[in-house]
């Protein structure tokens, strides 16, 4: 996504495997797990980023306060990815961050 006329870009924080999917995919925006809490807080915080994808595993070792606000974040949609995640909580959760269904 191109930051012209305010659009928002899609930022990916995890492993070497989710950035590098995400990067062939052309994400630029990938960061990896060091110093996760403070650096998924600063990623919330953004006012570029739409959508913040990590792992679902990774959001399990946050506290308490930063789980809080990665889960009712509305702007980015924190969409996290589990080798068990439900489509269909992710097209809801791309719904609410774009305003549409792309999924059909």
């Amino acid at each position: 996504m191109s930051q012209e006329h305010g659009e928002k870009s899609i930022a990916v924080i995890g492993g070497s495997d989710l950035r590098l999917g995400f990067k062939l995919a052309g994400v630029q925006k990938t960061f990896g797990k060091e110093n996760y809490e403070q650096k998924i807080q600063d990623l919330i915080d953004r006012e570029d980023i739409g959508i913040l994808i990590t792992e679902k595993k990774d959001l399990n070792l946050l506290s308490k306060r930063i789980r809080k606000n990665v889960e009712s974040s509305v702007n980015p949609v924190v969409v996290s990815l589990s080798e068990d995640a439900e489509s269909e909580r992710l097209q809801e959760k791309i719904k609410k961050a774009i305003g549409a269904d792309i999924t059909g």
